[in-house]
């Protein structure tokens, strides 16, 4: 949401911090990718564009924006007198960990004066790898960054981070001088006032727990444990592939997506479609109960799959290794009982 006011507070060719959003002629629009957060469907909402205002920009099945796609958009909603103003890329989609085209959506950006905000609440700290592709290293091309460090820095919950480029956005965005609140601006060093940064007045020291970790191991020891869970995602995507009723869909950053098809099904998968979501569904639903191992879920173009995400440094090899059979027992007992039910 900080990320979201500094743009609209920076591109808005109007005092909107004044005047708002109402009688204007031109209207706002924003754009991202169909695969992003819901967040942006909030931001729309609380501050005064409405959904309407946004241009859901096709991905394709791995989830990346079309970035001609987003062009000929903005483009054609220039032609028609609307205002476009941000781009919302994804470092790291919630479904499958896929990363935007960033460098050529920071060109766009440039070109059309929009700002572009990075959602790297997930997916942002594995910029910090020295491998990291170039899309990731292009997020310090983003006018702002949003990043969680309750996700992928391991922190406890809930720890949330905006990153600007300059810095004076933020106060141009949130500040505001009232007779009993004290400023004393002249001096050598002057006060941090972080109301006027984001939208709290009162606020809990939230960093504290981030910066204790950060002294306890070191920024070296991070980029170790967010490499080291890549390569976790990474093998699971081997031994998915290694197993004939395990059909993989995506591995991105640490998140790899798969679905159970029973043996019988390979060949017709493409006509079961509605068959294996159910028992797709059915099935992550009692590996939740039973506890042996956590999975989330995703769709992925129609298809319900499960979705592994690899967050916890403690998590290992040996149970990466452990989840194939797991999940081929449980899902072979439901599609058994789902024949008998049926006879």
């Amino acid at each position: 949401f900080v990320g979201f006011l500094a743009g609209r507070k920076s591109r808005t060719p109007w005092e909107v911090r004044k005047i708002g959003l109402q009688n204007r002629e031109e209207s706002l629009r924003v754009y991202c990718s169909d695969a992003t957060h819901t967040w942006v469907h909030k931001a729309a909402d609380l501050f005064g564009l409405g959904t309407d205002a946004i241009r859901w920009i096709s991905s394709d099945t791995d989830q990346h924006m079309d970035v001609e796609k987003l062009k000929l958009q903005i483009e054609a909603d220039i032609e028609l007198g609307f205002t476009p103003l941000l781009v919302a890329a994804s470092a790291g989609t919630v479904s499958t960990g896929a990363v935007d085209p960033i460098e050529a959506i920071a060109d766009l950006c440039e070109k059309y004066d929009l700002w572009l905000h990075i959602d790297g609440a997930y997916g942002a700290m594995a910029a910090a790898l020295p491998e990291a592709n170039q899309d990731l290293k292009a997020i310090k091309r983003a006018d702002s960054v949003a990043l969680d460090p309750h996700k992928w820095l391991y922190a406890p919950l809930e720890a949330g981070c905006t990153l600007v480029k300059n810095p004076q956005d933020l106060p141009d965005t949130f500040s505001f001088h009232p007779d009993y609140y004290h400023f004393d601006l002249e001096g050598e060093q002057p006060p941090t006032n972080y109301y006027e940064l984001g939208l709290q007045n009162s606020r809990g020291f939230r960093a504290l727990k981030v910066w204790m970790a950060f002294r306890q191991v070191g920024s070296k020891a991070f980029i170790d444990m967010i490499r080291q869970d890549t390569l976790l995602a990474q093998a699971m995507a081997k031994v998915v592939k290694s197993e004939p009723e395990l059909e993989l869909f995506t591995c991105h950053l640490s998140i790899t997506t798969f679905r159970f098809v029973p043996s019988e099904l390979g060949e017709k998968r493409d006509n079961n479609t509605d068959y294996l979501n159910q028992l797709n569904e059915t099935l992550l639903s009692q590996l939740q109960e039973e506890g042996e191992l956590f999975l989330s879920n995703a769709v992925l173009q129609g298809s319900y799959v499960l979705r592994a995400c690899i967050v916890n440094f403690r998590t290992s090899l040996k149970e990466i290794e452990k989840l194939p059979a797991i999940v081929i027992r449980i899902g072979q007992a439901i599609h058994l009982k789902n024949k008998q039910g049926n006879t």
